[in-house]
């Protein structure tokens, strides 16, 4: 699979003001699947990226302005789609529990039915998945069968807790296990704005995985529902406030415990 049949990419990255400093930022062109949100938060002291994308294509080379106020990637897990593009980053922080995975990364690959297996996905095989989970190449000439997440430097190990002080607000570490064991959440406390990676999105959450545990997760749920948040900016998909919060996280302990 090398990406001959696929049209090459105008411009990679999506960009989105969701106001208050801070932007999202989207790979269009990749799956579902693997197609996370990056969210760019801008500090008087620095800046916060929270999860790096697939590192298909580069952030520094495609808007250099990510990461020109030494900007720190947090990392909310070390899953390809949002750890891939960590490499490009100077300051690196994750959990203490994907530091090794950030740093040392596993196979990965862009060829859909490769990947879920690599991820130990519980889909079946007849699972309609498409060849590539590409859509456009980044540019001429890309290798897709080459993909690899790259190594990443981490300076920061994460424990629950933590508070990276941007100089003009203030994010909080929350560690939340469950889809990985080092997943984590971050809270802006000031806005009540919460980054939730892969613990919480719109849609089918994944907890049949390599390195899930559904006990764990259905306690990170009931941690997260006692949260006082009024806007959730997800690993995956759009932005929802504390109503569909609720619903989600709900109907989660319903399906996974009965409660």
């Amino acid at each position: 699979m090398s990406g001959e049949d696929l049209p090459v990419a105008d411009v990679w990255f999506g960009v989105e003001d969701v106001g208050e400093g801070v932007t999202r930022l989207t790979e269009p062109h990749v799956d579902g699947l693997v197609s996370a949100n990056l969210w760019w938060i801008r500090g008087q002291k620095h800046d916060v990226v929270v999860d790096t994308g697939l590192g298909v294509a580069s952030l520094r080379q495609h808007l250099p302005e990510v990461l020109a106020h030494d900007t720190l990637a947090v990392v909310s897990h070390s899953h390809l789609d949002h750890a891939g593009g960590a490499h490009e980053f100077d300051r690196v922080a994750v959990h203490a529990l994907e530091e090794d995975a950030v740093a040392s990364p596993s196979q990965a690959s862009l060829h859909a039915r490769t990947e879920v297996d690599l991820l130990g996905l519980a889909l079946p095989d007849d699972a309609d998945l498409p060849e590539s989970l590409l859509r456009a190449l980044p540019a001429p000439g890309y290798d897709v069968a080459s993909y690899a997440v790259r190594p990443a430097t981490v300076n920061r190990a994460l424990v629950d807790g933590d508070v990276i002080d941007l100089g003009d607000r203030r994010l909080r570490i929350l560690h939340l296990p469950g889809h990985t064991p080092g997943s984590i959440v971050v809270l802006d406390e000031d806005l009540a704005w919460l980054y939730t990676g892969d613990v919480m999105y719109d849609g089918a959450l994944f907890d049949e995985m390599f390195g899930a545990d559904i006990p764990s997760y259905v306690a990170s749920m009931r941690r997260l529902l006692d949260l006082d948040v009024t806007l959730v900016h997800p690993g995956h998909d759009e932005s929802f406030g504390a109503d569909r919060m609720h619903a989600i996280g709900e109907a989660y302990l319903t399906l996974r415990s009965g409660s």
